[in-house]
């Protein structure tokens, strides 16, 4: 399990300079300003290095190779994801000579986002040197590529208080996350008090499998409960929660149904669209005793703040994204790598948000064990189905 806060920073030299014009002599020597890949095919035409705003010469190296590689002047390729090398076809192409990149940070590994006209990279520096891990790139022709699709994670809410374990408290809001990889998604709440089985522990609220077992148990009880491919999770609490949409996104726009009032849950909200800071949103969040349908309607609410936090890292663009994982980590807990949720996040972006339906689990209130409980539907079963392929059916 990885733990906050970052061991390192990841230092960035900015290469300096116009792109120097193209070379005559294939024997010229070189200078350690000249980022070189060696050509195995024939080639008439040499190209001038590629030209990196933002970003050292290892990276810049990296990006040079695939575009050299991609349009046949090398048979050089650089290190990437094995779905993208078997997506290529080496022709002759033109190909960008310059870009803009951005970097962070996350889980002690440099991460990227390289932009070159309509192109982009996305890269994981993970002690090998820099590795193309997604992106697009139509000047070359290639497809998309934002990791196998489709794309499942849980997105689980502690309600640990300050102080408190995030991981050994229960879960407060718990969603499914889903990206079909062509544009479409969905997220699906599970109301917290799901009257569920849970390995070892026979049936149970669903909240009770984090406090039990830890984010592992949680993770295999909605395994069991769903079939859904889960990739895995990312889990905050209170204080992250407050502090991730807050400081780090600066807010979250929403649609407020209705006023709010809510003491239990500090809740004092007009309705309307307005800009929830970090206190408000968590109180949003949490509202149920004062709601109609109460666990439902939160669950819901809750779904309301993940789609808006989406639309507000998508007003930001793609190049935010690495600034934006390093910020967040110190807030989050999680058992994706960097390169996961790298591609992750900028497919959430790229995604059409306002198609994303918000829906919640169906069940009814009752009791179990003199417990307040929420029983399922049958229809759930048919509802993660749909979700499976990282999209619901209108």
């Amino acid at each position: 399990m990885r733990r906050n806060p970052l061991l390192f920073a990841f230092l960035a030299a900015l290469l300096a300079g116009a792109c120097s014009a193209a070379e005559t002599q294939a024997d010229r020597p070189t200078t350690s300003e000249v980022i070189t890949t060696t050509t195995t095919t024939p080639s008439t035409t040499t190209t001038a290095p590629f030209v990196l705003e933002g970003g050292d010469a290892s990276l810049a190296a990296v990006v040079d190779t695939f575009y050299k590689y991609t349009s046949a002047r090398s048979a050089t390729a650089p290190p990437m994801a094995d779905a993208i090398l078997a997506s290529i076809a080496p022709a002759p192409r033109t190909i960008p000579t310059s870009g803009i990149a951005s970097l962070g940070a996350f889980d002690e590994q440099a991460i990227a986002t390289v932009t070159a006209g309509d192109d982009l990279f996305l890269l994981v520096a993970d002690g090998g040197g820099w590795r193309i891990v997604g992106g697009e790139w139509p000047s070359q022709s290639i497809a998309p590529y934002y990791g196998s699709s489709p794309r499942l994670i849980a997105v689980v809410g502690s309600d640990a208080r300050p102080g408190e374990d995030v991981e050994r408290s229960r879960a407060d809001s718990i969603h499914f996350v889903g990206l079909d990889g062509t544009g479409g998604g969905a997220v699906v709440g599970l109301p917290r008090d799901a009257y569920v089985p849970v390995p070892g522990s026979g049936k149970r609220k669903i909240t009770g499998a984090l406090a039990l077992g830890g984010p592992e148990l949680l993770e295999q009880s909605l395994l069991d409960l769903t079939s859904l491919p889960l990739e895995g999770y990312v889990m905050t609490g209170f204080s992250g929660f407050q502090e991730l949409i807050g400081s780090v996104l600066g807010g979250v726009n929403v649609e407020v149904p209705f006023a709010i009032n809510d003491e239990k849950a500090k809740a004092a909200l007009k309705a309307g669209q307005q800009l929830l800071g970090g206190f408000d949103a968590l109180a949003f969040a949490r509202a149920r005793k004062t709601l109609p349908d109460g666990d439902f309607t939160r669950s819901e609410h809750q779904g309301v703040i993940l789609l808006g936090a989406a639309y507000g890292v998508q007003a930001l663009g793609v190049e935010a994204v690495p600034g934006l994982m390093e910020s967040a980590e110190p807030y989050i807990f999680t058992n994706l790598t960097a390169e996961e949720l790298l591609t992750f996040s900028v497919l959430t972006i790229k995604s059409d948000l306002g198609s994303v339906p918000n829906v919640v689990a169906p069940g009814k209130p009752g009791t179990a064990g003199g417990a307040s409980v929420v029983f399922l539907s049958d229809s759930v079963g048919a509802l993660f189905a749909d979700l499976a392929d990282g999209r619901l059916e209108n």
